[in-house]
């Protein structure tokens, strides 16, 4: 178990601007696969910009192995992890070849979206396992056996590394999508839980408390909506749905870490259970953006007046 905030030491600035160009990183890819003006990526422009997700997770790897190995070896993988990015730019040259600049993504298909919500947020877990080893050193987790290797990922899970990068990203998405000010509301209520997260396992009343004012205040706006517009859209009720789950499940990480407080797993549930919810979300929203289910469509309609009624009237005298 790591503390809530990252401790002094050295390398924090260098973590620091190494997760800001990381989330800067993660909003270029959002800004570049999905357009403002709502239309939808080319092939090319999608394999050039998840091929540079793919090559930073060999690059978070390779980090990984220099944090646990440092030696000549480790620094020769690092670099050829950085030189590999050219390889995506071949890549996608050649996909020009076979017309893919002017092909676009399907629009109901899961392959897409499903890579693009594990590589953007599987890349800030692997940053956060990173910084997690070299703050605390493998030597604990080794120590642990392979229970240690579960306690390093959901260390780095429940970490502000994870938390507030994907805080950063999740609000961008939210913000750049084309969503109705009532679903925004609620997507901005489940980002919120991440400026928490880091508190939840080392510090559970703090946490405890900061989870649920987030979620007293969005289910609050989430209940005034509903009795304001008696007709919500499907896409509005499966939001709420969605957030419910979502903040659900994440108190049931959150119960699972406390009961598990004192052993090596006690931040394995609440991290693992994180990162889930908000692979599952990521995927949601691009989905939505990829179909092009950007105008919402009530539940009901208000009644149309009948032809008949409209015919006889017309034929009454003035």
């Amino acid at each position: 178990m790591i503390p809530a905030l990252p401790t002094a030491n050295p390398w924090l600035p260098l973590f620091g601007l190494l997760a800001a160009l990381m989330v800067g990183g993660n909003v270029y890819v959002v800004y570049r696969l999905f357009p403002r003006d709502f239309s939808r990526p080319t092939l090319a422009t999608a394999i050039l910009l998840l091929g540079l997700l793919l090559m930073s997770t060999a690059l978070w790897f390779a980090g990984i192995y220099a944090v646990l190995s440092p030696g000549q070896a480790s620094t020769v993988s690092v670099f050829i992890a950085v030189n590999s990015m050219m390889a995506v730019a071949g890549l996608w040259a050649i996909s020009l070849l076979f017309r893919a600049g002017t092909r676009h993504l399907p629009t109901r298909g899961f392959l897409w979206p499903l890579a693009f919500a594990l590589l953007l947020v599987g890349n800030e877990l692997l940053m956060g396992i990173t910084f997690v080893l070299a703050q605390v050193g493998p030597a604990p987790y080794a120590a642990a056996g392979w229970p240690g290797l579960a306690a390093v990922v959901g260390d780095a899970g429940q970490s502000a590394w994870f938390f507030w990068p994907m805080l950063v990203t999740m609000s961008f998405l939210v913000s750049w999508l084309p969503f109705s000010r009532p679903e925004r509301v609620l997507l901005y209520g489940f980002a919120a839980s991440s400026a928490i997260g880091p508190w939840v396992v080392p510090d559970p009343v703090i946490g405890a408390v900061g989870m649920a004012a987030v979620m007293v205040v969005t289910f609050s706006f989430l209940a005034r909506e509903l009795w304001r517009r008696p007709a919500p859209s499907h896409r509005y009720l499966w939001a709420g749905l969605g957030v419910t789950v979502g903040f659900l499940s994440m108190v049931g990480g959150e119960a699972l870490a406390f009961v598990l407080r004192t052993s090596v797993w006690g931040s394995v549930p609440f991290g693992l259970t994180a990162f889930v919810a908000m692979t599952i979300e990521f995927f949601v929203l691009a989905r939505w953006v990829m179909a092009g289910d950007s105008v919402e469509v009530p539940l009901a309609v208000p009644a149309v007046t009948r032809p008949e009624a409209s015919a006889s009237s017309s034929t009454l005298p003035p």
